[in-house]
């Protein structure tokens, strides 16, 4: 048991370590984040990773069609390799013999025995094609590589590369010790795999924020049809930077105690995928996170899933950040090394059980060890209004104002007034059949440019498509306020607040200098 606690230790180093080759010079541009392209997947843990021919819906009238083609069928597989060569290797690749070579199961820089008696073995965990012929290739430090046909791979095989870098006197052999064998499944029952290759699954990049103001205690990510209880509760394996284990996901920024998680998830291809979050007060709520796979207008696939309240399933913001190291650098890294942010794996054929307790320690190191080492930095605190274009800063009688308003009430706009209390309504700032958003997911948000008396209580006034009306005090507005108009037309539950979000602020500065105004009216006209 000492030996496998050992083990576990040393594992939990080998796969947080472990990379898809060599690491990459940060200066240099990171790649975009991605999902990770796998076989073609299932909602199980999958057999296949190409569905069966469908059958005809007539019978043939000619000579039969050819068989379905075989179901591809994959297995786990708990091995040891050892590094006795003399010699520094770099990459090593385990794949079907004819096959594409895949990623590299150790990381750049494997010292042999003789330089480093402590890291020379390792106990790794891949997933290959059942009954394959499987070849080995192994690259130097020095750049030359090497290959040897290994045959069929077994569970609790042992690929010993020993007596310098010909592989004529290397040995594959199964291990028959009781407590080797222990070893090379733990490494299977914790799951992460050598070279994050996960067939049939796709491993998906997120940079997670918690904006509801409250503290999430149990959070679940799970493909749309699917069965959250099936997967992890992300907190279980939420640890500070000082590897202290987290009760809670925070609400905030960085600096207000909250914290950003950049790591991913893995998961069966779907179109939609749901995140439910329960809260410390006992409140929970489901949040739907629609067209995952859908590029934007620039070719991104979103990145970023924030979730803005805990009442309302639809005030959430999933698209594409291209921070730079925020997110982009850090989902790059943990894409690049298979950071899985709830430690959940899937489970192919010939999955083995180990001890619980272990395999629960492995996991938990293996969450604090890849935490990324910057938290994400925030801006330092300004007192100046954010600079804006130079027709958004009038210092006289009026202000200009750009405001950002939605539809959510469930019904249709035809008129929304913006205007300072008992004066005169002036022009509505939207067109006629301005639908909310179960109708209309892009077109219920707005970003409106207008201008108004400095420093005036505000009115919003709204007449729906059904001649309902609704009067809004809103009080002062300022440069980049949010008017959300939700769960119905009762006022009372609207909101008013400021925004502050970065890339909002750009959006709405290019609205300003646009130069035209909502409603049409500027001083003077």
């Amino acid at each position: 048991m000492k030996k496998l606690l050992a083990i576990a230790v040393s594992l939990v180093m080998i796969l947080g370590l472990a990379s898809c080759g060599t690491q990459k010079d940060p200066s240099t541009k990171a790649p975009e984040t991605t999902p990770a392209a796998t076989e073609a997947p299932t909602t199980k843990a999958p057999e296949t990773t190409q569905a069966p021919t469908e059958a005809p819906t007539e019978a043939p009238t000619e000579a039969p069609t050819e068989p379905a083609v075989p179901e591809t069928k994959y297995t786990s597989l708990g091995l040891n390799i050892k590094n006795k060569t003399g010699a520094v290797i770099n990459e090593v690749f385990i794949y079907a013999k004819g096959g594409e070579e895949g990623k590299s199961v150790v990381e750049a820089g494997w010292k042999d025995k003789d330089a480093d008696k402590e890291n020379y073995e390792k106990n790794i965990y891949i997933v290959r094609e059942a009954d394959a012929e499987m070849e080995l290739k192994v690259v130097f430090e020095d750049g030359s590589e090497v290959k040897k046909d290994l045959g069929k791979l077994e569970m609790y095989t042992k690929i010993s590369m020993k007596d310098g870098t010909d592989p004529a006197g290397w040995e594959v052999e199964l291990e028959d010790k009781a407590e080797d064998q222990a070893a090379m499944d733990l490494a299977v029952a914790v799951g992460k795999t050598a070279d994050n290759f996960y067939p049939g699954y796709e491993l998906l990049p997120v940079e997670l924020k918690n904006k509801t103001g409250k503290n999430i205690v149990d959070f679940r990510f799970f493909e749309e049809g699917g069965d959250k209880d099936a997967y992890n509760n992300l907190i279980d394996y939420l640890y500070t930077d000082a590897g202290e284990k987290m009760d809670s996901l925070m609400p905030g920024k960085a600096k207000e105690g909250g914290k950003y998680l950049f790591k991913c998830f893995i998961r069966p291809h779907a179109d939609n995928y749901n995140i439910y979050v329960k809260f410390d007060d006992g409140t929970d709520i489901t949040y739907p996170i629609e067209d995952w796979f859908k590029p934007d207008g620039d070719g991104h696939l979103p990145n970023e899933i924030s979730l803005k309240n805990a009442e309302d399933k639809y005030d959430i913001k999933v698209q594409y950040d291209d921070g730079v190291p925020e997110p982009i650098d850090y989902l790059a890294e943990s894409l690049e090394k298979g950071h899985v942010v709830d430690q959940w794996y899937p489970v192919y054929d010939g999955a083995v059980k180990a001890d619980e307790a272990l395999v629960a320690e492995a996991k938990a190191e293996l969450a604090k060890l890849v935490v990324p080492a910057a938290e994400a930095e925030e801006p330092a605190e300004t007192t100046e209004e954010p600079a804006t274009t130079e027709e958004a800063a009038d210092t006289g009688e009026y202000a200009d104002l750009v405001l950002n308003i939605k539809n959510k009430t469930g019904k249709t706009i035809n008129e929304v007034y913006i205007y300072a209390k008992g004066e005169d309504k002036g022009s509505s700032v939207v067109e006629t059949g301005w639908k909310d958003k179960d109708e209309d997911g892009e077109g219920y948000e707005k970003n409106i440019y207008i201008i108004r008396k400095s420093g005036a209580e505000m009115e919003v006034h709204v007449v729906f498509e059904d001649g309902e009306e609704a009067t809004w005090e809103v009080g002062t507005l300022a440069m980049y306020d949010k008017l959300s108009m939700k769960k119905g037309t009762d006022v009372s539950k609207w909101e008013h607040e400021p925004n502050d979000d970065a890339e909002d602020i750009a959006k709405m500065d290019d609205v300003v200098k646009a130069g035209v105004t909502a409603d049409g009216w500027k001083p003077g006209n």
